[in-house]
């Protein structure tokens, strides 16, 4: 196509009357490009057009014309640069006269444009930016102050922070103007709290204003504006506060205004001072400044640590209290955004911030809202900080973020207990099994949601990082970490058995929540650099059958490393137990309180009938046996786990991979007449993520027990017959 062939289509159609080109002016937008202004004799009637159209008495033809000047201007700089001038004559008297609201919008992005993209051209820079910079800047703040639109004063602010960010210098004789505009929006509402467009807005405004006083004072303006924006959020958080304990060297402020005017007035003033001190904090600064850290982390601890202690008011009171949570998630906030913006600086602060998280975590929150911030808080400070020098702080945040993952778990064990349990009524022989037919899920309209909300949804996700950050903890107790590499395989093995609507009411959190649990189980299964961990083969089990190429290819560079070996700290094999007998009293209590005995089936150690029950596992003996002779070319190092089934017999698949004589144990070596030694009759039944099916199954190896295929007839109620051992071993002698 010819250059300019296009203009000139519009030139003749769309824009041959003002009244066609209001009409057909998104058309013309939508077809332009940086190709049309290619060198050509229509862009002179192009801009002649543009100039006739912005001077237009008529309304929707002035903001035509901007329109189409703004869209040019950002397709072609040397267009702009040319007619900058003329537009720029246009577009002022437009902000200084009561213009409808696309105009005015229009008029500022195009002088936002002509003033901000040209910069680099020096001629252009001092002859038409230089003296129209004030004056645009002046411009804004009197639409902005005179507009009551929201979307109008957010446009004007953030024009305002750009345009003192490329014009500094310039600025220094609007700087007070610029500082009472910015404070009039952050002094908070008492009808209503401030808008949040609006306060992100002017705490951004407000952020770059330092910058006008120059490479060397804009040090001393920006530390000036923390401190004096850290000082009007201690005066309201002490409003907040007039019926509770101060500190020793706090003055209790004098209660004066109405205390229903007044506590929402400071708690948006807190809102304000928090979301400006981040603001601060994000900018960026010529010179090294001095971050006062100590000032911070004190506000923060205020923030964080408060109670409900002390009593004087009850009208006050039960207000003062319905603002905490407010404070607590302002806290978090601010707390977040210093560890993210000051990587390893909370070092010397973190066992105290721990400490209160930890504290505020085992409460309970009331509200999701609440229990997500101490969440993202908690993760973001681990994620930023070293671990703590503590073996108390680790346990505790892992006991008190564990249970917003083992839902998962309990609400699926307390599914699966109602619907398999059988009648009162019958005897012991009588029970029959519960038979599940396919398509049942679809009339049960009791099915319940594991994470109905978005909220309960991302703190699941965070509470996965937050429990592997914490499981990369040295310090963490032995305990702890058996717990959780039991209940993220637990989860792992569990999930693809789940429907993904009985998780959340967001299609994407399955896919979500199994990434993190992949990754997750590959490093508890990966163990350290010398002894893989006990769970590995349920990792390569869930890999193999589950489909998961990802977790396929992880377990292929441990088996078969091109790389170093892995040099991090991970609990020794030893560490981790999986068998009731391995576990201690400490880890049996943990798991009493986080409620999940149902979830996991720990039996009574007293018993000696098992460890872990995953009744969800369920696959054919045939399927297993292909996996294992996938696996049984690898060599695994030596095996951690030994397999007895005596009845029905094992494949040779099976044989092969988890019958290894010589790498078993001496009391655990199976005798020629089928009894294993060193165990007395009745504690064969062993198994972990497994259930005890009979006194003729005896299993040692992570393998669900719905894998080994039932010895018991579902039409048959009797019990098999004793099979006399002795008998079989004298005719072999004889």
């Amino acid at each position: 196509m010819e250059p300019g062939s296009h203009l000139k289509y519009l030139l003749q159609s769309q824009l041959a009357s003002d009244a066609s080109a209001t009409r057909y002016l998104p058309y013309c937008l939508s077809t332009l490009t940086a190709e049309s202004f290619l060198p050509s004799s229509h862009l002179t009637k192009w801009t002649t057009r543009i100039h006739a159209l912005i001077h237009s008495k008529d309304l929707g033809t002035r903001w035509a014309g901007l329109c189409l000047a703004y869209k040019t201007a950002l397709l072609s700089q040397n267009m702009m640069v040319d007619s900058a001038q003329s537009w720029i004559t246009g577009a002022f008297p437009v902000l200084s006269r009561s213009e409808p609201l696309p105009t005015l919008k229009a008029a500022i992005r195009l002088l936002r444009v002509i003033l901000t993209t040209a910069i680099d051209i020096p001629e252009f820079h001092r002859q038409i930016c230089i003296p129209n910079v004030v004056k645009f800047t002046s411009a804004v703040i009197s639409v902005a102050e005179n507009h009551p639109d929201l979307e109008l004063n957010i446009m004007c602010m953030e024009t305002l922070a750009r345009m003192v960010t490329l014009y500094p210098t310039t600025h220094r004789p609007t700087s007070a103007a610029l500082f009472a505009f910015c404070l009039r929006r952050l002094n908070g509402s008492v009808i209503s709290p401030t808008n949040e467009g609006i306060l992100e807005a002017a705490s951004r405004l407000y952020a770059v204003l330092p910058l006008t006083g120059g490479k060397v004072g804009a040090v001393n303006l920006w530390r000036k504006s923390v401190d004096e924006t850290l000082a009007f959020g201690w005066e309201a958080f002490h409003c907040l506060r007039t019926t509770f304990p101060v500190a020793p060297n706090v003055t209790r402020p004098v209660p004066g205004d109405d205390p229903q005017v007044a506590i929402p007035l400071h708690r948006d003033r807190l809102r304000c001072s928090v979301i400006t001190i981040q603001s601060l904090l994000k900018t960026v600064v010529h010179r090294p400044v001095q971050v006062p850290m100590g000032n911070l982390v004190k506000f923060i601890f205020s923030l964080l640590n408060c109670s409900v202690d002390g009593f004087i008011d009850p009208s006050i009171r039960a207000m003062e209290i319905s603002v905490i949570p407010d404070i607590w998630t302002l806290g978090c906030d601010l707390l977040a955004c210093i560890a993210g913006q000051f990587p390893y600086r909370l070092d010397s602060y973190s066992g105290r911030l721990l400490s209160i998280l930890a504290f505020q975590l085992e409460q309970k929150p009331n509200t999701r809202s609440q229990r997500l911030s101490f969440l993202k808080v908690l993760d973001s400070l681990l994620k930023n900080c070293h671990p703590a020098d503590s073996s108390i702080l680790p346990t505790r945040l892992a006991k008190a973020v564990l249970p917003s993952i083992t839902k998962i778990l309990v609400s699926s064990s307390s599914e699966g207990g109602a619907e398999n349990e059988p009648s009162s009524g019958k005897s012991r022989n009588g029970k029959k099994r519960a038979r599940n037919y396919e398509g049942d899920e679809v009339f049960k309209t009791t099915r319940l949601v594991i994470y109905p909300t978005e909220e309960e949804g991302e703190a699941c996700l965070i509470s996965l990082d937050v429990i592997q950050s914490l499981f990369r903890n040295p310090n963490l107790a032995s305990a702890a970490q058996s717990i959780i590499a039991r209940v993220i395989i637990a989860i792992l093995i569990s999930l693809p058995r789940m429907a993904p609507s009985s998780l959340s009411s967001d299609p994407t959190f399955m896919q979500l929540i199994s990434d993190k649990m992949e990754n997750f189980s590959f490093i508890i299964g990966s163990g350290t650099t010398s002894v893989m961990s006990k769970t590995l083969p349920f990792v390569i089990e869930a890999a193999l059958t589950n489909d998961r190429p990802k977790m396929q290819r992880d377990i292929g560079m441990l088996l078969h490393p091109r790389v170093p070996p892995l040099v991090r700290s991970m609990p020794h094999v030893e560490s981790l137990s999986l068998f009731k007998a391995e576990e201690s009293q400490e880890e049996a209590e943990a798991v009493s309180n986080l409620e999940m005995a149902s979830s996991l089936h720990l039996h009574n150690p007293d018993e000696g009938q098992g460890d872990v029950v995953m009744e969800e596992c369920a696959s054919s003996i045939t399927a297993i046996s292909n996996v294992h002779e996938q696996l049984s070319t690898t060599t695994l190092g030596p095996a951690p786990f030994t397999t007895v089934i005596q009845q029905p017999p094992k494949s040779k698949a099976m044989d092969r991979l988890l019958n290894t004589p010589s790498e078993l144990p001496p009391d655990s070596q199976t005798q020629d007449n089928g009894q294993t030694s060193g165990l007395p009759p009745s504690q064969k039944i062993t198994t972990v993520f497994g259930s005890s099916t009979g006194p003729a199954t005896e299993s040692k190896i992570g393998m669900p027990s719905s894998m080994i295929p039932s010895l018991d007839n579902e039409d048959e109620d009797e019990e098999m017959p004793p099979i006399d051992i002795e008998s079989d071993s004298e005719v072999e002698e004889d």
